[in-house]
């Protein structure tokens, strides 16, 4: 990854017809959230696989939305995020939720402000 993940906007498949219900895979017995770098990774990645079809690319600025998707994705059951995968690529960038989590955590409040 060139950037910065944590500081990164993330994007997300989502699926319009169902509030909360974000993409997951499982390989190895363990659940994954997907999340992309880039848009039209994402976007690429739900053309080409048939369970994502008609998800809509969702980006992730603040660290509040990436929260509550961290929160929706481990009731969803995942466990790690999988970083910018593309199928038929034998590798992917993963993380545990609970790492990213303390990762992305807002800075402490200035308190000359």
């Amino acid at each position: 990854m060139e950037t910065d993940f944590f500081k990164a906007v993330w994007y997300v498949l989502t699926d319009p017809a169902r509030a909360g219900e974000h993409l997951t895979l499982t390989a190895a017995e363990v659940k994954y959230a997907l999340v992309w770098t880039r848009s039209k990774a994402a976007l690429d990645f739900s053309r080409e696989v048939s369970a994502a079809r008609g998800m809509k690319v969702v980006p992730l600025y603040s660290w509040t939305l990436k929260d509550a998707f961290l929160t929706a994705s481990e009731k969803l059951g995942a466990t790690h995020l999988l970083i910018d995968y593309q199928p038929g690529s034998l590798q992917a960038a993963a993380a545990p939720i609970t790492l990213v989590r303390k990762r992305i955590q807002p800075p402490p409040p200035n308190p000359k402000a």
